[in-house]
């Protein structure tokens, strides 16, 4: 997404699940790393980046699940220079779809 756009309310919620799935894929791949050096030492920046990495996993999923609202059927009008829904179902009969 280029910085000038304009962000659609259900871009954002579709933008954050795709990046929830990466991190789950990141986390899934960390945790299937070898965590012990062959001296038998624990790899300490392994740890540290596997923990990092845990705590943006679990934000980006609250994220995702938060932004959820933003998910369906919804028209987004201006109100006082902020995007609003109206979360009344969109009627398609009025725009000539069935």
């Amino acid at each position: 997404m280029k910085p000038n756009n304009t962000l659609d309310p259900s871009d954002l919620f579709y933008q954050l699940l795709d990046l929830a799935e990466l991190m789950q894929a990141t986390y899934d791949i960390l945790h299937e790393m070898e965590y012990v050096r062959p001296d038998g030492s624990r790899n300490e920046e392994l740890d540290r980046v596997a923990a990092l990495q845990r705590i943006a996993c679990r934000d980006i999923k609250s994220l995702r699940d938060a932004a959820q609202v933003f998910d369906g059927p919804a028209e987004w009008v201006q109100i006082d220079g902020e995007r609003n829904a109206v979360s009344a179902p969109v009627d398609k009969s009025k725009n000539g779809e069935n």
